[in-house]
């Protein structure tokens, strides 16, 4: 079973950007230039850093 964790919340703005919550940003190492990926599966929306994509 996996383990969920919380680890922020964001808005999205008028011109539809959201902010990457700073805990989320530390735990994955997440700096600026990185590349993320939206990745839909059975209904639910992940964000991936495109490197995690093998």
């Amino acid at each position: 079973m996996s383990k969920k964790e919380v680890l922020g919340m964001t808005t999205i703005t008028y011109k539809y950007q959201v902010t990457i919550p700073k805990k989320l940003r530390e735990k994955h190492r997440l700096k600026e230039g990185d590349t993320i990926i939206f990745v839909e599966e059975d209904g639910k929306v992940f964000l991936k850093k495109s490197t995690d994509m093998s």
